[in-house]
């Protein structure tokens, strides 16, 4: 076997794995029909369809186009975030990671570094122990992501797996309402107070403004990565005002805007406004004619904490990026500690279409 042929077949193998991972995780079965994922490509202009949306969130009459490209340029991001443009409907988000805020102490599952259990969650039972803020390793676990800036909406929606979903405007990754436990995360926080020689203190499984560290497997080395699992009510609190409308926020793997709780009145916006992916067609500061967005409902802590669905579609380059991460399906580190299971023996019909594309430009 030629030194070609072996870069070949690791190349194929290294592919065939990332999208047999895809597939474990739920990345491209999550279809809420029974059709498979629609793979349209996203439009190559810079405006997309909007529409006017009824009081239950589904839309109704086309209103004509809306140029989410151009907003996007002009929104201020954190400094934990760099953001390039290629194409006029490309946009790269490298985020390090990092917390924009954070408490003194949190509750992470129990781990070798970290055996003492101090708490249990309520849902799950997931064994907890105490961890200093100052304690965690200083690397984090950085991503580079690429948006479809003119993003339309796809055939079927695609439901949301573990992981990153999308992108804050601070630089901190939203992840969908679970953990890797299967329950929903704001549901199953936990909070645990003690005193030490600095004073008392709570530590919270996830901290008051709905994020949490994906846990580092040890405290010595290991990175790690912050996300949100809801609203993030830090962020909320300086990007809008305490009556006023909310503005965008964020930004979904499907080139989808992502906004706060509120409507463009101020008022808060009800669950049964929402479409199945939490989204709505309504006016908003930034499309003051209307444009489809994605809404992070204030005070929810159930499955629609966070987006369920995607409206449009993620291209399988980006879950597939996403996935060969260090944190793969953001399970917590007791679940990444243990045997994987074998992976599934069918697979959905994209991953086999690229596998056999994979496969056919193998020499022989």
């Amino acid at each position: 076997m030629n030194r070609t042929y072996k870069r070949r077949a690791q190349r194929t193998l290294a592919l065939v794995f990332s999208l047999a991972m895809l597939t474990a995780c739920g990345g491209d079965q999550g279809s809420t029909t029974a059709s498979p994922v629609s793979t349209a490509t996203t439009s190559s202009s810079s405006t997309s369809t909007s529409s006017t949306s009824s009081s239950s969130g589904g839309s109704t009459t086309s209103t004509g186009t809306v140029d989410y490209a151009s907003v996007y340029k002009t929104l201020n991001w954190g400094t934990t975030a760099t953001v390039s443009y290629g194409s006029s409907c490309s946009m790269t988000v490298t985020s390090t990671g990092a917390a924009p805020y954070h408490d003194d102490y949190y509750l992470m599952p129990v781990s070798a570094d970290r055996p003492t259990q101090v708490a249990s969650a309520p849902i799950s039972g997931l064994a907890l122990a105490l961890v200093a803020y100052a304690d965690l390793p200083s690397t984090t676990a950085g991503s580079s992501i690429t948006f479809n800036t003119c993003p339309t909406k796809a055939s079927t929606t695609t439901s949301t797996s573990l992981g990153v979903i999308g992108y804050m405007i601070n630089g901190e990754a939203l992840f969908n309402a679970y953990e890797g436990t299967g329950k929903v995360a704001l549901a199953d926080n936990v909070s645990y107070t003690f005193t030490n020689s600095s004073g008392t203190h709570t530590a919270y499984f996830i901290d008051k403004c709905n994020s949490h560290a994906t846990p580092p497997r040890n405290n010595t080395g290991d990175s790690y990565s912050w996300h949100y699992h809801g609203v993030p009510t830090c962020l909320t609190a300086t990007a809008d005002t305490a009556t006023g409308p909310s503005h965008i926020i964020g930004i979904a793997l499907d080139g989808f805007p992502i906004y706060g709780g509120r409507d463009i009145n101020g008022n808060v916006i009800s669950l049964s406004q929402l479409d199945t992916c939490n989204g709505i067609t309504s006016a908003t500061p930034e499309f003051p004619n209307g444009a489809y967005h994605y809404v992070l409902p204030i005070g929810v802590t159930d499955a629609q904490s966070s987006l369920t669905c995607y409206a449009g579609t993620v291209p399988t380059s980006t879950k597939v990026a996403l996935l060969i991460q260090r944190n793969l399906c953001g399970q917590p580190a007791r679940d990444r500690a243990r045997k994987p299971k074998a992976l599934p023996t069918t697979r959905a019909p994209e991953t086999v279409a690229l596998i056999g594309a994979a496969k056919t430009r193998q020499p022989g």
